[in-house]
């Protein structure tokens, strides 16, 4: 997996593509880090250029969304193929960044306020 990143007005982009990179994880992490720092309210990350979505990359997507709802972040993915859909679905509710088809769909469920993302998040020990 390769990461690459775009500031845009109101959020920060962050296109997944499929790629032979190491640590694939880790460049996803790092990527998110810069994301949270950018100071801007929404991150979407977009999956089209995707096939699949491993099991570790949601692991760091999850983390990630826990920690930025928590600073009133939102964390959104799109374009998601039907196998990530699957693996995301494991994932109990709360715990799992929200799914929307399209970046249009990322920007307007951005502008509205979620009953999800006002709950605090147990800390988990």
């Amino acid at each position: 997996m390769e990461v690459y990143r775009e500031i845009l007005p109101n959020s920060y982009l962050l296109i997944l593509t499929n790629g032979q990179a190491p640590a694939a994880e880790a460049q996803l992490s790092y990527a998110l880090r810069l994301a949270s720092r950018s100071g801007k309210p929404s991150i979407w990350v977009d999956c089209s250029q995707l096939p699949a979505l491993s099991f570790g990359a949601l692991r760091v997507l999850a983390r990630y969304y826990r920690r930025l709802r928590r600073r009133q972040v939102q964390l959104v993915l799109c374009h998601l193929g039907d196998a990530a859909h699957q693996l995301v679905a494991k994932l109990p509710t709360a715990l799992c960044p929200p799914v929307v088809p399209s970046l249009l769909d990322a920007e307007r469920y951005c502008q509205h306020t979620h009953p999800l993302a006002q709950r605090p998040i147990a800390m988990a020990s």
